[in-house]
């Protein structure tokens, strides 16, 4: 989907149909892939957006410099990759139909996904008068996308019944279109480095006086399974762990990763993103995520990482050997998730990560 028939989508899933229409102009950023970023052409007021999003790898982060500099110059359209696009946007989109409850008509700048089934685009609005960064409108550019959606804007409306913290604020939900409007968090992106505050913000997600059991989410597991071709290493995990006793209970994030992290102003973190999210989940998944999915895409070899969150167990009075099989349980799961998905590489990482849990034990 090229830059300018993305831009009409969002646009449109924003818009009424049939209203009038202008021309907006816009710079495609690439990244990855063909089309990141789609930025106002002027560079007006969203350097708060721009900011709020740090690169991983050495590389990017100074090429994200130079996009910086080049929008704070007005210069975007002369970097190298650059498009300059012109794109019917609904004319006078009613923001404030989507939520918007801040002064003026906002700045929208748009963060493209990775193709997939997933795949969705991020508007961030920027208040004109002000430069920051108010909110975010989720539009969907395919069904698997408006269902994840759908499914965040559940778990969120009842983080907030629950008043859990530190999570984004629901504004609006078009459930026909599946766009979902959040409060933007306003924050540095999250270290890849596991520390105490990783730990508290787990804690926190803690669902008190309620437990679960691995066999619960094994027993799930295999019902996923079937009709696909589970190896044989699996398939003895999922028994292993299917005979354990209860845990505590929690919700359980389900992408918990750097890039879904928010360190705000009072040192606090807050979680982004809660679409893969689950209540009544198995404690520590969040943690092993977040190291296992780091090892898979920054090239590290497989590893196993109960010793790294084993003062996280501690605290939530899990023993190591309890925490070492949330570890398999951990690793069963995000196998059966790819191989659904048809993630194949990772599954393979994945199983070349559980290996080790038989080298551990012969």
């Amino acid at each position: 989907m090229v830059a300018e028939e993305i831009a009409q989508q969002v646009f449109a899933q924003c818009g009424e149909s049939g209203a009038a229409s202008e021309i907006a102009r816009y710079v495609a950023i690439p990244g990855n892939e063909p089309v990141r970023w789609l930025l106002p052409a002027n560079g007006e007021a969203i350097e708060s957006v721009l900011g709020s999003w740090t690169p991983y790898r050495t590389r990017s982060r100074m090429a994200w410099a130079v996009v910086r500099a080049a929008s704070r110059m007005g210069e975007l359209g002369e970097l190298p990759g650059a498009a300059m696009i012109e794109t019917e946007c609904a004319h006078g989109v009613d923001w404030r139909a989507l939520g918007w409850r801040w002064d003026g008509t906002p700045i929208a700048a748009i963060y493209v996904g990775t193709p997939g089934p997933r795949r969705k685009a991020v508007v961030h609005l920027v208040e004109g008068t002000t430069g920051r960064c108010r909110a975010v409108v989720k539009v969907p550019l395919n069904d698997g996308a408006r269902n994840a959606s759908l499914h965040e804007a559940a778990v969120l409306a009842e983080l907030e019944e629950e008043r859990r913290e530190s999570v984004p604020r629901l504004l609006y939900v078009d459930r026909a279109r599946g766009v979902v409007t959040q409060t933007f968090v306003d924050g540095r992106p999250g270290s890849r480095k596991w520390d105490a505050e990783h730990s508290r913000a787990l804690r926190s997600l803690l669902l008190s006086g309620e437990t679960t059991s691995l066999r619960a989410h094994a027993e799930r597991w295999q019902l996923e399974g079937i009709g696909l071709r589970l190896p044989e290493s699996v398939e003895i995990a999922m028994e292993e762990i299917a005979a354990d006793k209860p845990v505590p209970a929690c919700w359980q994030h389900g992408d918990f990763a750097p890039w879904n992290i928010r360190r705000m102003a009072d040192g606090r973190l807050a979680l982004l993103d809660w679409e893969e999210a689950r209540r009544g989940g198995l404690p520590l998944c969040d943690a092993f995520h977040f190291l296992h999915v780091q090892d898979f895409l920054f090239g590290r070899r497989p590893q196993l990482h109960t010793g790294d969150v084993c003062e996280a167990a501690h605290s939530i009075r899990i023993s190591a050997g309890a925490a070492g099989k949330l570890e398999m349980a951990y690793l069963v799961g995000a196998y059966v998730t790819c191989i659904r998905r048809g993630n194949e590489e990772r599954a393979r990482f994945i199983e070349k990560t559980m290996a080790r849990f038989r080298r551990r034990a012969a």
